[in-house]
């Protein structure tokens, strides 16, 4: 079984990142940023149901 890490610093899991840097080589795109959409929608559901997780984010965020 494998779990996902919602808080992941990879914006997509292994094959899908060789298929964006596949496609990134292909057309010479340097500059192109990927944003995993159902991860950022998954990430937002997580938050919504603890709170607590919102709230040690937004300090982490201000420590920066």
């Amino acid at each position: 079984m494998k779990t996902e890490n919602a808080f992941s610093l990879n914006a997509a899991s292994s094959e899908e990142h060789d298929d964006i840097t596949a496609l990134s080589d292909a057309f010479s795109l340097k500059a192109f940023r990927y944003i995993d959409i159902a991860r950022e929608a998954r990430l937002n559901n997580i938050m919504t149901r603890w709170p607590l997780l919102r709230e040690i984010s937004a300090a982490q965020e201000s420590e920066r």
